[in-house]
């Protein structure tokens, strides 16, 4: 993946496809006219405080940007594709917005999960890693991984070693199981029906 190629195009990218948000609509909360914005990006001239009024804004973890754009030396893969999660605050926040629009699609589709995740990403923009990193519970990672110039999106979901496999007596050991995000979509939606 090359979103990550210079600093206007990782925060494009997540602008876009982490925070399920419009350059326009940041360049508004910035307080920045849109064509600003867009030749700031384009050009990577962001100034320090704009590039810290969009950190507050949203939730960048600007240690990771710094390590994923190469500013500590070589990156490995897992570092590069391991996204931190939102900070509680903004997660709620935005789960209050998706829940209400997952329970109304819910009730639209009660026999079918699969057509509810099709329609809750339609909503909000196909935008599979905003929506697993508002629903999953925060102390699991989740992952991007480019693989033949396709993305996919994994949660990992550390399991004690007795669930994983009971014929071994060794007992908490943990093995960490990534599940596809389509997976752990339907999961959580399974999990919300039974709430309603």
């Amino acid at each position: 993946m090359d979103w990550y190629s210079s600093i206007g195009e990782m925060l494009k990218w997540f602008i876009k496809d982490v925070r399920n948000k419009t350059i326009k609509e940041t360049a508004m909360a910035m307080g920045i006219n849109y064509t600003t914005f867009s030749e700031q990006l384009k050009n990577n001239t962001l100034s320090a405080e704009t590039l810290l009024r969009l950190a507050a804004y949203l939730d960048i973890d600007l240690n990771w940007m710094l390590l994923v754009l190469g500013y500590h030396g070589v990156v490995g893969a897992i570092d590069r594709e391991m996204i931190p999660r939102m900070s509680t605050e903004f997660r709620e926040t935005e789960k209050k917005r998706v829940l209400k629009r997952l329970d109304t699609l819910i009730k639209e589709n009660p026999t079918s999960t699969p057509d509810t995740r099709r329609e809750l990403l339609r909503e909000f923009s196909k935008n599979m890693f905003y929506l697993l990193d508002v629903l999953v519970p925060e102390e699991y990672n989740l992952y991007i991984i480019s693989e033949r110039g396709k993305v996919k999106y994994y949660v990992d979901i550390p399991k004690s070693f007795e669930e994983h496999n009971s014929q071994y007596v060794m007992r908490r050991k943990s093995v960490n199981v990534l599940y596809e995000g389509s997976k752990a979509l339907d999961i959580l939606i399974e999990e919300r029906k039974e709430k309603l």
